[in-house]
Order: structure tokens, then C-alpha cells, then sequence
């Protein structure tokens, strides 16, 4: 008896197969199966088959986190690992408002949180609310109000009246754009009752008790959200009758990111003398989360359990606390140099243009890590050092394979280096590797026969302008190249005289091998005479320590005192991590904790004025054999 092959999913296999099969059964003997009614039965045979073959290769797809690809499909496996992927976020800007009125002397003025403010960005107008209603009262003729927080979105509500069928919900807000985390809903206890409930959101059930006025938000496989109540035993359940008041922002997500410059939308209490003070840009929006992302959160969310004990722990949890934050980097207290017990620190590194606030660590402390932690552990936020690389480089290339010009070769070897550094770096615990720029360049083009790059190092440092002298211990991660650390120029004051001065190293005698140590001068940028010595270097170590640097003021447009230097031959490669920070003292020496350093590419440009070179400068070179 001939056997059926059903290893072949293929339609035209398929039929091959069921034709095989039939042939060999004596009841079709001699049966013409290509010219025949038998043929369109095959087709039929083969066509439910094939049909049903990918039905089923699709739900058993669809089955897995790795392998689904529908939305609905990954939330719902996402939401049994506890997971909830995040929903689209609304920028937030922070500024300062002062108004203008002629009241009486301690009068107060509100801001509410039903006012809106606007502002266009790339031809597009954004509307921004007042976050939370302040209050503040008049001085000489003003009411200021500092450090207002702006959120982007529409405010939308939706009111639902509870059934027997929906006392535990779900209820469905019916626009996707929704920023959950602005949701707020008040529960009014019937048509004829007036008296209404706020209701909180929560993400887990723990303390949640058989009273608590609680509601949790879950996407569901059409995109839109849900809101679920309780059922009386873990949180309150709803009565019928109960009407449900839901308002929230629909967001446009990232697009209004980079906004400043905003606009009162109608009067503050009748007011229209205004002015908005913008301290911080739009930054923080971001779209829904991406099935690719959902994918790679959830698994390791779920292996967190939702506790906070391990350094994945922590950065699982921190990292989806807030869409500002872009990467996160954890070490225990054993782990720091000098060693810590008892605390745990945070590096966090924000996406482009949103800032880390102190209400934003106090939300993580707070609320994300203390409840899921031990006990004992005291949670410390160390912000992240910078280490800027400039790069010098010449790319030889073959004229005969490539119509560009010289310069409009540099401007795409440019891009490519650009573009791998906004790729690869401006993230905690990475390497750099100059020798991956060769490669890079390699893949530019099938024209490049070669290039050679040169690193530069530099640290940027925030003294205070004035007469008061500034210590300060600098890492560069690697060893130093003798006699290449310089930095711009700035003005200082050395006893009574002032100068327009530098600092540069001077290697001493002992220096063999580029491993001795050398030292920091103030150098006279007019003569190029020394000054004064205000520092030492460890050129094998990269470690500076600078010592009563008077900075008096910055030249060029600076706000900062930019410090370069060369890395040695054998030392062309930079790894970020955590460093100890030195402080010299007369006193006691208390341990400070350990500064994580992000990788990014020198954005300098050319300033003549405080001596400050390019940061990106890529020549390009025709050559042929």
C-alpha cells in the first residue's frame, strides 16, 4: 500500500504528493491525472491542505513571544509575563511664568492645571498643560512661578455609566495616542449622587486591599486601552450605576521634542502680560512601544520579578520607570572604588535633550525601587561623566571607482563616522576601538584603499568663574601621550596680575617609557611662558590632578574649560567605567562614589579666540596606482 508523504507544505509538492499517492492505488489504475476531472479535485485536496498547513504555521506562531507577529498577539503573551509595553509618552518642557498684575500687596494668583500654552516646532503647533495647579503670592507687582512643568497632549475625558456587566470593567478609551500615565478617573456614585471618588493607578496588586479605589490600564489586541477595576477582593469593585469620568492627554509623542518657546493660550486670570522663561527645552516624548522592543523588554522584565536584587534587577525596573532614560548602569557598593557596603548606585543616561530631574531620581528611589528592594540598601544616583573623542583622519580612495570630489567624499566619511558614533556610543560601558574607524570606512565605499586616524581625548570642566581656585581630578581612561595635554584658553588671576593663559603638561626627567609622571602648568598664551604649576599627570594611569585653578572667565563663547589630550601608540582604545573620584582634603577622607563615563564623538568646532581645534575632521585623498 503506498504511503502518503505530509512533509511538504508547498501547494504544487502538495499535489505531487496526493497524485503519487493515488496513482498507486489499484483503484486508479491507468487513470490520466493531468487531463482528467480528478486533476481539479486535486487542486481542491491541495489547496484546503495548503490552507490549513499555514493556518496552523501561523497560530503556532503566534503562540510564542519569538516568533508572533501581530501586536495583539506579543501583548498578550507580554501581558503573562506581567509585562505591560509602554504607551505613547508626552514631552514635557519646564519653564518659569511671570505675571504681571496690579493687585494689592499679598495677594495670591493660581495657576491651573486647565491652562494651555503653545508652541510650533518644524510648522507644527503643540499644545502644552500646566502638569499641576500652583499657587503663589505677589511680589512687587508679580506673581513668578518657577519650575512649571509643561506636558504636551489634548485633554480628552470620556464618561461611562457602569452596568451590571462592567462593575470590574473593562472600559475602552476609545483613541490610541493615549499617555497612561495622565490618565485620572473619578467615580461619581450615581446620576442622582453627586459625590464622586478619585481612583488611582496601580501596576501591581501588592497592598492593594478589598477597599482600595484602585484601577489598572492594560492595551488590548486592537491597540486600544482598557481600564479594569477591582473585584472586592483585590481592590474596590464598581456598583451599577456608577459613572465613570476618565480624562487623559493624547500625545503626539516625540514630534514636539525640542520645543522652547511657548505661548500663553488665552489670559491667567484675566491677565495677557505674560511671560514664559523656558529653563528647560520639550524632551521625554516618545511613540508606543515597538513589537521588537516588547519583545526584548518583557523576558527580562519577568525574570526580575518584579524585585529589585540583582544589577539587571535594577536596571529592568529603572529603565522602564521612565521613557526619558535611554540606559542605566548599577553597581553594589562592594564594587566601588574605595568599596561602599550597604548602597547601591545609579548612572543614568537620559535619551537626546531630556534632562534627569531631582523629582525624577525621587520618583525612582521612592516609588519604583524602595517597595521591590532590601531593606537596607540606600539607593545613591550618581550622574555620568562625559569623555569627548576628536577625531583627525585622512581616507585615501581610487578616483577611477567614484565620481565624488574630494570634499563631497569627506562630507559622507563624515556622516558614516557621525552616524556610527550616534549608533554605537552615547551609552554607559562601552569601548571604543580607533582601528573600528578603518573598518567603518571600508564599508563606505568599494573606492577607499585605506585610511589613518588619530585620537584626541578631552574633558570638560564647569568652574565657576572668579577669583576663587578650583581643584578638580581628571581620568582619561588610558595612558596619556607625555606632553599632549592641553586646553583652551582662558582668563586667570596668578597674585595681582591677570593673564590670558592655558595649561600644559611638561613631561620631568624620570619619564621613561611614557609611564613617569609629569607636570600642569599655567602657561602665558602671549609668550607662551610659565606661570605657575597647578597640577601633576600620571601619564601610564591617564589620571590628572589640577589644583587652584583660578578660571577668572572663559574666551571664545565658552562656559566650560575644555582640557585635550593625545593617547599613547600602544593605547589607542577607550573603555567607559566607573572611575574613583579624588578629592584631596586636609581632613578626614570621606569615599565618594565611583562616575560611570559615556562615550561621544567631540562636537567642538573651530574657535580661534579660546584655541579650540575641530572635533570631527576627516580629509580625503584620490589616489591611484
Amino acid at each position: 500500500m503506498a504511503e502518503l508523504n505530509i512533509t511538504e507544505l508547498d501547494f504544487e509538492e502538495i499535489k505531487n504528493n496526493l497524485r503519487t499517492y493515488l496513482a498507486a492505488q489499484p483503484e486508479f489504475t491507468d487513470y490520466d491525472f493531468t487531463g482528467s476531472a480528478l486533476n481539479t479535485l486535486l487542486d481542491v485536496l491541495a489547496y484546503n491542505t495548503h490552507y490549513n498547513a499555514l493556518l496552523a504555521n501561523f497560530q503556532a506562531n503566534e503562540m510564542f513571544l519569538d516568533s508572533a507577529i501581530k501586536r495583539g498577539s506579543i501583548i498578550s503573551l507580554a501581558k503573562s509575563l506581567g509585562y505591560t509595553p509602554r504607551s505613547v509618552t508626552s514631552a514635557k518642557a519646564n519653564v518659569d511664568i511671570t505675571v504681571t498684575k496690579n493687585v494689592t500687596v499679598g495677594s495670591t494668583l493660581s495657576l491651573l492645571k486647565s491652562m494651555k500654552f503653545s508652541t510650533t516646532t518644524n510648522n507644527v503647533t503643540y499644545i502644552f498643560n500646566v502638569n499641576t495647579t500652583k499657587t503663589v503670592t505677589e511680589t512687587s507687582g508679580e506673581f513668578i512661578f518657577q519650575d512649571i512643568e509643561l506636558i504636551e497632549g489634548n485633554r480628552l475625558s470620556n464618561t461611562f455609566t457602569i452596568t451590571a456587566d462592567t462593575v470590574s470593567g473593562p472600559l475602552i478609551i476609545p483613541i490610541e495616542n493615549v499617555d497612561v500615565s495622565t490618565i485620572e478617573i473619578y467615580v461619581q456614585n450615581s446620576i442622582g449622587d453627586l459625590t464622586s471618588y478619585a481612583y488611582n493607578k496601580v501596576d501591581t496588586v501588592v497592598d492593594v486591599t478589598p477597599t482600595s479605589k484602585v484601577f489598572w490600564v492594560e492595551e488590548g489586541v486592537d491597540g486600544y486601552y482598557k481600564i479594569l477595576f477591582g473585584d472586592d477582593i483585590i481592590g474596590k469593585q464598581l456598583v451599577a450605576g456608577n459613572i465613570v469620568t476618565v480624562s487623559y492627554l493624547a500625545s503626539k509623542g516625540s514630534a514636539p521634542n525640542g520645543a522652547q518657546n511657548f505661548i500663553i493660550v488665552g489670559t491667567i486670570a484675566g491677565e495677557t502680560q505674560v511671560q514664559v522663561t523656558t529653563n528647560t527645552a520639550a524632551a521625554g516624548g516618545t511613540e508606543k512601544e515597538t513589537v521588537a522592543s516588547i519583545k526584548f523588554n518583557a523576558p527580562k522584565f519577568n525574570a526580575s520579578r518584579n524585585r529589585a536584587v540583582t544589577a539587571k534587577d535594577y536596571q529592568t525596573l529603572v529603565k522602564n520607570s521612565l521613557s526619558k532614560i535611554r540606559e542605566v548602569a548599577v553597581w553594589g557598593g562592594e564594587d566601588n572604588d574605595p568599596p561602599m557596603y550597604g548602597k547601591v548606585f545609579l548612572s543614568i543616561n537620559p535619551v537626546t535633550g531630556a534632562v534627569i530631574t531631582e523629582a525624577d531620581k525621587e520618583y525612582i528611589r521612592e516609588t519604583v525601587l524602595r517597595p521591590k528592594s532590601v531593606l537596607s540598601v540606600q539607593h545613591e544616583f550618581v550622574d555620568p561623566d562625559y569623555m569627548y573623542i576628536g577625531i583627525e583622519g585622512v581616507v585615501n580612495y581610487d578616483s577611477r571607482l567614484t565620481t565624488l570630489t574630494p570634499n563631497a567624499f569627506a562630507t559622507i566619511a563624515t556622516s558614516s563616522i557621525q552616524d556610527y558614533f550616534n549608533e554605537e556610543f552615547g551609552i554607559l560601558n562601552k569601548t571604543f576601538f580607533l582601528s573600528s574607524l578603518n573598518d567603518r570606512m571600508k564599508t563606505l565605499s568599494s573606492a577607499v584603499v585605506g585610511s589613518v586616524f588619530k585620537m584626541r581625548l578631552q574633558k570638560r570642566l564647569n568652574f565657576v568663574s572668579g577669583t576663587v581656585g578650583h581643584s578638580q581630578t581628571l581620568n582619561f581612561l588610558t595612558a596619556i601621550d607625555p606632553e599632549t595635554i592641553r586646553s583652551s584658553t582662558f582668563v586667570s588671576i596668578v597674585g595681582n596680575a591677570q593673564y590670558n593663559a592655558y595649561l600644559q603638561d611638561y613631561s620631568n626627567e624620570a619619564v621613561q617609557n611614557d609611564v613617569g609622571e609629569g607636570v600642569i602648568n599655567l602657561v602665558n598664551s602671549f609668550n607662551d611662558e610659565i606661570i605657575t604649576q597647578v597640577g601633576t599627570v600620571n601619564y601610564q594611569t591617564g589620571i590628572v590632578q589640577l589644583s587652584n585653578v583660578v578660571v577668572t572667565s572663559y574666551l571664545g563663547n565658552l562656559d566650560k574649560l575644555y582640557i585635550s589630550a593625545r593617547p599613547q601608540p600602544l593605547y589607542q582604545n577607550v573603555t567607559s567605567r566607573p572611575v574613583r573620584i579624588i578629592e584631596s582634603s586636609p581632613y578626614a577622607i570621606i569615599p565618594e562614589p565611583s562616575k560611570n563615563t559615556i562615550l561621544v564623538l567631540d562636537d567642538s568646532t573651530s574657535n580661534g579666540s579660546a584655541n579650540v581645534t575641530p572635533g570631527l575632521s576627516i580629509t580625503c585623498v584620490p589616489f591611484v596606482e
